[in-house]
Protein backbone atom coordinates (compact mmCIF):
# COMPACT_ATOMS: atom_id res chain seq x y z
CA UNK A 1 0.00 0.00 0.00
CA UNK A 2 2.83 2.56 0.78
CA UNK A 3 4.42 2.09 -2.62
CA UNK A 4 1.16 2.22 -4.44
CA UNK A 5 0.62 6.09 -2.57
CA UNK A 6 4.65 6.97 -3.19
CA UNK A 7 3.74 5.94 -6.50
CA UNK A 8 0.75 8.02 -6.88
CA UNK A 9 2.22 11.05 -5.63
CA UNK A 10 5.25 10.44 -7.40
CA UNK A 11 2.72 10.97 -11.08
CA UNK A 12 0.85 13.43 -9.05
CA UNK A 13 3.94 15.85 -8.26
CA UNK A 14 5.37 15.00 -11.75
CA UNK A 15 2.02 16.62 -13.63
CA UNK A 16 2.18 19.38 -11.29
CA UNK A 17 5.63 20.73 -11.90
CA UNK A 18 5.21 19.75 -15.36
CA UNK A 19 1.74 22.08 -15.89
CA UNK A 20 4.24 24.52 -14.09
CA UNK A 21 6.98 24.29 -16.63
CA UNK A 22 4.06 25.46 -19.07
CA UNK A 23 2.38 27.59 -17.29
CA UNK A 24 5.55 29.65 -16.88
CA UNK A 25 6.20 29.18 -20.85
CA UNK A 26 2.68 30.67 -21.42
CA UNK A 27 3.59 33.37 -18.89
CA UNK A 28 6.96 34.01 -20.51
CA UNK A 29 5.42 34.28 -24.29
CA UNK A 30 2.71 36.66 -23.14
CA UNK A 31 5.63 39.20 -22.30
CA UNK A 32 6.79 38.84 -26.12
CA UNK A 33 5.69 41.14 -28.87
CA UNK A 34 2.56 39.42 -29.62
CA UNK A 35 1.76 37.69 -26.53
CA UNK A 36 -0.38 34.79 -25.50
CA UNK A 37 -2.85 35.56 -22.96
CA UNK A 38 -4.06 33.07 -20.50
CA UNK A 39 -7.69 31.26 -20.61
CA UNK A 40 -10.36 30.04 -18.41
CA UNK A 41 -10.21 26.59 -19.96
CA UNK A 42 -6.46 26.24 -20.10
CA UNK A 43 -6.20 25.24 -24.04
CA UNK A 44 -3.36 27.21 -24.38
CA UNK A 45 -1.05 25.02 -22.19
CA UNK A 46 -2.60 22.18 -24.58
CA UNK A 47 -1.32 24.08 -27.23
CA UNK A 48 1.73 24.31 -25.99
CA UNK A 49 2.04 20.95 -25.01
CA UNK A 50 1.29 19.97 -27.94
CA UNK A 51 4.99 22.05 -29.60
CA UNK A 52 7.03 21.66 -26.41
CA UNK A 53 8.58 18.97 -24.51
CA UNK A 54 8.43 19.66 -20.45
CA UNK A 55 12.28 20.10 -20.40
CA UNK A 56 11.52 21.88 -23.83
CA UNK A 57 9.30 24.68 -22.16
CA UNK A 58 11.84 24.85 -19.01
CA UNK A 59 14.39 26.21 -21.45
CA UNK A 60 12.25 28.74 -24.08
CA UNK A 61 11.28 30.31 -21.02
CA UNK A 62 15.17 31.47 -20.83
CA UNK A 63 14.86 32.85 -24.13
CA UNK A 64 13.98 36.39 -26.32
CA UNK A 65 12.41 37.18 -29.28
CA UNK A 66 15.24 38.55 -30.35
CA UNK A 67 18.05 35.75 -31.80
CA UNK A 68 20.29 34.64 -29.78
CA UNK A 69 23.28 31.94 -29.41
CA UNK A 70 22.76 28.76 -28.20
CA UNK A 71 25.63 29.53 -25.39
CA UNK A 72 24.01 33.09 -24.39
CA UNK A 73 20.69 31.33 -23.69
CA UNK A 74 23.02 28.59 -21.92
CA UNK A 75 24.50 31.30 -19.66
CA UNK A 76 21.16 31.93 -18.62
CA UNK A 77 19.17 28.76 -18.47
CA UNK A 78 21.91 26.55 -17.51
CA UNK A 79 22.68 27.09 -13.83
CA UNK A 80 19.02 27.46 -12.90
CA UNK A 81 17.86 24.33 -14.47
CA UNK A 82 20.93 21.99 -14.13
CA UNK A 83 21.38 21.39 -17.35
CA UNK A 84 24.87 20.93 -18.68
CA UNK A 85 25.70 23.01 -22.35
CA UNK A 86 25.46 19.87 -24.42
CA UNK A 87 21.70 19.15 -23.16
CA UNK A 88 20.69 23.02 -23.70
CA UNK A 89 21.91 22.79 -27.06
CA UNK A 90 20.09 19.22 -27.93
CA UNK A 91 16.79 21.16 -26.66
CA UNK A 92 17.21 24.03 -29.13
CA UNK A 93 17.89 21.94 -31.67
CA UNK A 94 15.16 19.63 -31.13
CA UNK A 95 13.02 22.89 -30.98
CA UNK A 96 13.97 24.52 -34.18
CA UNK A 97 13.71 20.93 -35.84
CA UNK A 98 9.56 20.90 -35.49
CA UNK A 99 9.25 24.66 -35.84
CA UNK A 100 8.59 25.52 -31.92
CA UNK A 101 11.78 28.60 -32.60
CA UNK A 102 13.02 30.15 -35.13
CA UNK A 103 16.72 29.74 -36.09
CA UNK A 104 18.88 30.76 -38.28
CA UNK A 105 22.79 30.46 -39.51
CA UNK A 106 25.20 33.40 -40.23
CA UNK A 107 28.34 32.85 -40.91
CA UNK A 108 28.38 29.18 -39.39
CA UNK A 109 27.04 30.21 -36.30
CA UNK A 110 23.56 29.31 -34.83
CA UNK A 111 21.16 31.74 -32.73
CA UNK A 112 17.48 31.16 -31.88
CA UNK A 113 14.44 32.94 -31.14
CA UNK A 114 10.80 32.66 -29.71
CA UNK A 115 8.27 32.62 -32.42
CA UNK A 116 4.80 34.35 -31.83
CA UNK A 117 1.75 31.89 -31.81
CA UNK A 118 0.81 33.76 -35.53
CA UNK A 119 2.64 34.09 -37.76
CA UNK A 120 5.27 31.27 -36.34
CA UNK A 121 5.09 28.12 -34.06
CA UNK A 122 1.33 27.41 -35.73
CA UNK A 123 2.34 27.60 -39.31
CA UNK A 124 6.01 25.81 -38.52
CA UNK A 125 3.97 22.60 -37.30
CA UNK A 126 3.09 21.86 -40.84
CA UNK A 127 3.80 18.17 -40.31
CA UNK A 128 2.53 18.29 -37.24
CA UNK A 129 -0.33 19.02 -37.68
CA UNK A 130 -3.50 17.17 -36.06
CA UNK A 131 -7.30 17.64 -36.38
CA UNK A 132 -7.12 18.24 -32.10
CA UNK A 133 -4.11 20.94 -32.66
CA UNK A 134 -6.15 22.38 -34.87
CA UNK A 135 -9.52 22.46 -32.72
CA UNK A 136 -7.94 23.59 -29.96
CA UNK A 137 -6.42 26.61 -32.08
CA UNK A 138 -9.77 27.36 -33.25
CA UNK A 139 -11.15 27.35 -29.34
CA UNK A 140 -8.32 29.46 -28.61
CA UNK A 141 -7.52 31.93 -31.46
CA UNK A 142 -10.91 33.48 -32.07
CA UNK A 143 -11.96 34.40 -28.72
CA UNK A 144 -8.88 34.88 -26.75
CA UNK A 145 -5.72 35.36 -29.26
CA UNK A 146 -7.92 37.63 -31.91
CA UNK A 147 -7.29 40.48 -29.37
CA UNK A 148 -3.90 40.01 -29.48
CA UNK A 149 -3.15 39.90 -33.06
CA UNK A 150 -5.29 42.80 -33.90
CA UNK A 151 -4.55 45.10 -31.51
CA UNK A 152 -0.33 44.84 -32.12
CA UNK A 153 1.10 48.60 -33.00
CA UNK A 154 1.52 47.35 -36.88
CA UNK A 155 -0.03 44.56 -38.61
CA UNK A 156 2.38 41.47 -38.85
CA UNK A 157 1.40 41.17 -42.57
CA UNK A 158 0.13 43.62 -45.47
CA UNK A 159 -1.78 43.20 -49.04
CA UNK A 160 -0.20 43.76 -51.89
CA UNK A 161 -2.28 44.35 -55.06
CA UNK A 162 -2.32 42.52 -58.08
CA UNK A 163 0.39 43.94 -60.31
CA UNK A 164 -2.44 44.22 -63.47
CA UNK A 165 -4.64 46.61 -61.10
CA UNK A 166 -2.33 48.99 -60.71
CA UNK A 167 -1.16 51.58 -63.05
CA UNK A 168 1.86 53.97 -63.98
CA UNK A 169 0.34 56.71 -62.08
CA UNK A 170 0.40 55.11 -58.57
CA UNK A 171 4.03 55.21 -58.66
CA UNK A 172 3.98 51.96 -56.68
CA UNK A 173 6.38 51.05 -54.30
CA UNK A 174 9.21 48.27 -54.85
CA UNK A 175 7.60 46.54 -51.60
CA UNK A 176 4.14 46.53 -52.82
CA UNK A 177 5.27 44.90 -56.24
CA UNK A 178 5.37 41.18 -55.81
CA UNK A 179 7.42 40.34 -58.90
CA UNK A 180 10.17 42.97 -57.94
CA UNK A 181 10.57 41.20 -54.57
CA UNK A 182 10.73 37.66 -56.47
CA UNK A 183 13.09 38.96 -59.00
CA UNK A 184 15.75 40.97 -56.79
CA UNK A 185 15.53 38.79 -53.54
CA UNK A 186 18.91 37.26 -53.10
CA UNK A 187 17.65 34.20 -50.73
CA UNK A 188 16.25 30.74 -52.37
CA UNK A 189 12.84 30.77 -52.57
CA UNK A 190 10.96 27.87 -51.67
CA UNK A 191 7.23 26.71 -51.81
CA UNK A 192 5.29 24.73 -49.39
CA UNK A 193 1.62 23.51 -48.05
CA UNK A 194 -0.44 26.13 -46.86
CA UNK A 195 -1.40 25.18 -43.32
CA UNK A 196 -4.78 26.87 -43.31
CA UNK A 197 -6.08 25.10 -46.15
CA UNK A 198 -4.34 21.83 -44.75
CA UNK A 199 -6.53 22.38 -41.38
CA UNK A 200 -8.96 23.20 -42.92
CA UNK A 201 -8.99 19.62 -44.66
CA UNK A 202 -8.38 18.21 -42.05
CA UNK A 203 -11.55 18.91 -40.63
CA UNK A 204 -13.84 18.25 -43.97
CA UNK A 205 -13.76 21.48 -45.48
CA UNK A 206 -12.12 22.31 -48.64
CA UNK A 207 -11.16 25.28 -50.30
CA UNK A 208 -13.40 27.25 -52.68
CA UNK A 209 -10.59 28.81 -54.22
CA UNK A 210 -8.04 26.46 -55.49
CA UNK A 211 -7.17 22.75 -55.37
CA UNK A 212 -3.66 23.18 -55.13
CA UNK A 213 -1.94 22.26 -51.84
CA UNK A 214 1.44 24.10 -52.14
CA UNK A 215 0.44 27.79 -52.56
CA UNK A 216 3.05 29.60 -49.30
CA UNK A 217 6.17 30.50 -50.30
CA UNK A 218 9.13 31.19 -48.23
CA UNK A 219 12.30 33.67 -48.66
CA UNK A 220 14.72 34.65 -46.13
CA UNK A 221 15.41 33.02 -42.58
CA UNK A 222 12.05 31.86 -42.56
CA UNK A 223 12.13 30.20 -45.80
CA UNK A 224 14.99 28.50 -44.74
CA UNK A 225 13.97 26.73 -41.33
CA UNK A 226 11.06 25.34 -43.66
CA UNK A 227 13.64 24.12 -46.65
CA UNK A 228 15.78 22.54 -44.25
CA UNK A 229 13.66 20.32 -42.67
CA UNK A 230 11.49 19.13 -45.53
CA UNK A 231 8.22 21.59 -44.69
CA UNK A 232 8.86 22.92 -48.49
CA UNK A 233 10.64 22.63 -51.75
CA UNK A 234 13.47 24.91 -53.27
CA UNK A 235 11.90 26.34 -56.27
CA UNK A 236 13.07 28.66 -59.03
CA UNK A 237 12.17 32.45 -59.83
CA UNK A 238 10.80 31.55 -63.06
CA UNK A 239 8.80 29.05 -60.56
CA UNK A 240 7.69 31.50 -58.65
CA UNK A 241 6.62 33.82 -60.68
CA UNK A 242 4.63 31.39 -62.95
CA UNK A 243 2.83 30.63 -59.03
CA UNK A 244 1.79 34.09 -58.56
CA UNK A 245 0.07 34.06 -61.88
CA UNK A 246 -2.07 31.11 -61.03
CA UNK A 247 -2.69 32.54 -57.55
CA UNK A 248 -4.10 35.93 -59.27
CA UNK A 249 -5.62 34.07 -61.83
CA UNK A 250 -7.47 32.30 -59.00
CA UNK A 251 -8.42 35.46 -56.91
CA UNK A 252 -5.91 34.57 -53.89
CA UNK A 253 -5.04 37.56 -52.28
CA UNK A 254 -1.09 38.29 -52.54
CA UNK A 255 -0.26 38.45 -48.40
CA UNK A 256 3.60 38.86 -47.32
CA UNK A 257 5.29 39.36 -44.10
CA UNK A 258 4.82 43.30 -43.59
CA UNK A 259 8.37 43.84 -44.14
CA UNK A 260 10.48 45.64 -47.19
CA UNK A 261 12.29 42.14 -48.02
CA UNK A 262 9.58 39.90 -46.61
CA UNK A 263 10.18 36.16 -45.05
CA UNK A 264 7.41 34.69 -46.26
CA UNK A 265 4.17 35.29 -48.54
CA UNK A 266 0.81 33.65 -47.84
CA UNK A 267 -1.18 33.52 -50.93
CA UNK A 268 -4.61 33.74 -48.97
CA UNK A 269 -8.55 32.86 -48.92
CA UNK A 270 -11.75 33.99 -47.42
CA UNK A 271 -12.65 30.43 -46.20
CA UNK A 272 -9.70 28.60 -45.25
CA UNK A 273 -7.57 31.65 -43.92
CA UNK A 274 -7.04 32.20 -39.92
CA UNK A 275 -5.92 35.61 -40.59
CA UNK A 276 -8.63 36.87 -43.36
CA UNK A 277 -11.17 35.31 -41.36
CA UNK A 278 -9.93 37.25 -38.28
CA UNK A 279 -10.39 40.23 -40.18
CA UNK A 280 -13.58 39.55 -41.61
CA UNK A 281 -14.96 39.39 -38.33
CA UNK A 282 -14.81 43.20 -38.17
CA UNK A 283 -17.08 45.53 -39.89
CA UNK A 284 -13.74 47.85 -41.06
CA UNK A 285 -11.44 45.29 -41.81
CA UNK A 286 -9.23 47.99 -43.70
CA UNK A 287 -8.80 49.59 -40.43
CA UNK A 288 -6.97 46.48 -39.63
CA UNK A 289 -4.58 46.16 -42.16
CA UNK A 290 -1.49 47.37 -43.34
CA UNK A 291 -1.90 48.37 -47.40
CA UNK A 292 -1.67 51.40 -49.29
CA UNK A 293 -5.05 51.09 -51.90
CA UNK A 294 -8.31 50.68 -51.87
CA UNK A 295 -10.75 50.06 -54.81
CA UNK A 296 -13.36 52.72 -56.11
CA UNK A 297 -16.32 51.88 -57.98
CA UNK A 298 -17.78 53.97 -60.59
CA UNK A 299 -21.49 53.16 -60.68
CA UNK A 300 -22.44 54.46 -63.87
CA UNK A 301 -20.01 51.94 -65.75
CA UNK A 302 -21.33 48.97 -63.28
CA UNK A 303 -23.16 46.43 -65.15
CA UNK A 304 -24.13 44.28 -62.30
CA UNK A 305 -22.32 41.30 -63.57
CA UNK A 306 -21.47 40.15 -59.86
CA UNK A 307 -17.73 39.35 -60.48
CA UNK A 308 -16.63 41.44 -58.01
CA UNK A 309 -18.88 39.78 -55.29
CA UNK A 310 -17.34 36.26 -56.21
CA UNK A 311 -13.73 37.65 -56.37
CA UNK A 312 -13.94 39.77 -53.15
CA UNK A 313 -12.40 37.53 -50.50
CA UNK A 314 -13.97 40.27 -47.87
CA UNK A 315 -17.46 40.11 -48.56
CA UNK A 316 -16.92 43.83 -49.63
CA UNK A 317 -19.30 44.28 -52.13
CA UNK A 318 -23.30 43.41 -52.54
CA UNK A 319 -25.30 42.98 -55.59
CA UNK A 320 -28.81 45.68 -55.46
CA UNK A 321 -31.48 45.94 -57.58
CA UNK A 322 -32.36 48.87 -59.74
CA UNK A 323 -34.84 49.51 -62.39
CA UNK A 324 -32.97 48.02 -65.29
CA UNK A 325 -31.05 44.62 -63.45
CA UNK A 326 -28.20 44.93 -60.89
CA UNK A 327 -25.78 47.24 -59.59
CA UNK A 328 -22.75 46.78 -57.74
CA UNK A 329 -22.64 48.45 -54.02
CA UNK A 330 -18.81 48.56 -52.65
CA UNK A 331 -18.71 48.65 -48.55
CA UNK A 332 -15.14 50.77 -48.94
CA UNK A 333 -14.43 49.75 -44.72
CA UNK A 334 -14.65 46.04 -45.76
CA UNK A 335 -11.55 46.87 -48.86
CA UNK A 336 -8.46 45.57 -47.91
CA UNK A 337 -6.90 46.82 -51.47
CA UNK A 338 -6.00 43.44 -52.91
CA UNK A 339 -6.93 44.52 -56.77
CA UNK A 340 -8.37 41.22 -57.03
CA UNK A 341 -11.81 42.92 -58.59
CA UNK A 342 -10.25 45.15 -60.71
CA UNK A 343 -8.68 43.21 -62.87
CA UNK A 344 -11.46 40.65 -63.31
CA UNK A 345 -14.29 43.93 -63.58
CA UNK A 346 -15.19 43.71 -67.65
CA UNK A 347 -16.85 46.57 -67.54
CA UNK A 348 -14.12 48.95 -66.09
CA UNK A 349 -16.66 50.32 -63.33
CA UNK A 350 -13.31 49.57 -60.90
CA UNK A 351 -10.13 50.92 -60.09
CA UNK A 352 -7.73 51.31 -57.45
CA UNK A 353 -7.03 54.44 -55.69
CA UNK A 354 -3.78 55.12 -53.76
CA UNK A 355 -4.41 56.40 -49.85
CA UNK A 356 -3.11 59.74 -49.02
CA UNK A 357 -0.91 58.01 -46.46
CA UNK A 358 1.62 55.65 -47.52
CA UNK A 359 2.10 52.86 -44.98
CA UNK A 360 6.06 52.04 -45.39
CA UNK A 361 7.15 48.16 -43.64
CA UNK A 362 9.85 47.66 -41.72
CA UNK A 363 13.70 46.75 -43.59
CA UNK A 364 13.31 43.84 -41.61
CA UNK A 365 11.31 41.35 -39.15
CA UNK A 366 13.67 42.12 -36.55
CA UNK A 367 12.48 45.86 -37.15
CA UNK A 368 9.04 45.33 -37.06
CA UNK A 369 8.49 42.95 -34.01
CA UNK A 370 10.71 46.15 -32.02
CA UNK A 371 8.03 48.54 -33.35
CA UNK A 372 5.31 45.91 -32.19
CA UNK A 373 6.74 45.59 -28.85
CA UNK A 374 7.91 49.58 -28.26
CA UNK A 375 3.45 50.16 -29.40
CA UNK A 376 2.60 46.84 -26.93
CA UNK A 377 -0.98 47.86 -25.03
CA UNK A 378 -2.06 46.86 -22.21
CA UNK A 379 -5.25 44.54 -21.53
CA UNK A 380 -7.48 47.53 -21.01
CA UNK A 381 -5.90 49.54 -24.19
CA UNK A 382 -6.24 45.88 -26.01
CA UNK A 383 -9.45 45.70 -24.95
CA UNK A 384 -10.74 49.35 -26.20
CA UNK A 385 -9.76 48.60 -29.84
CA UNK A 386 -11.06 45.68 -30.29
CA UNK A 387 -14.44 47.07 -28.73
CA UNK A 388 -13.81 50.02 -31.13
CA UNK A 389 -13.17 47.75 -34.30
CA UNK A 390 -16.18 45.57 -33.26
CA UNK A 391 -18.57 48.75 -33.50
CA UNK A 392 -16.86 50.00 -36.63
CA UNK A 393 -14.58 52.84 -35.12
CA UNK A 394 -11.28 52.99 -36.28
CA UNK A 395 -9.14 51.38 -33.08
Amino acid sequence: MKTTIKSLTHSINYLHNSDKSYKALRKHLNTMPVGFPATITGVERRILKDMFSVDEARVAVYMDWRFETADTIFEKAGGPLGMEREKVGSLLESMEKKGAIFAKNGDGIWKYALHPLILGMFEMHLDALTPGLWLDMRKYVVPYFLIEYMTSAIPQMRVIPVEKSVTPEHNIAAYDEIRHIIKHTEQEICIAECICRKASNLVGKSCERTDRKETCMGLGDFGAQYARNGWARVITREEALEHIDLCEKEGLIIHPFNEKNPEAICFCCGCCCGIVELLKSFPHPADFVASNYYAALDTKLCNGCGTCVKRCQTDAFTLKNKKKGKMAVLNTGKCIGCGLCVTTCKAGALKLVKKDTETVPPNTMEEKFQIIMDGKKGAVGKLFSTAKGIVGLKP
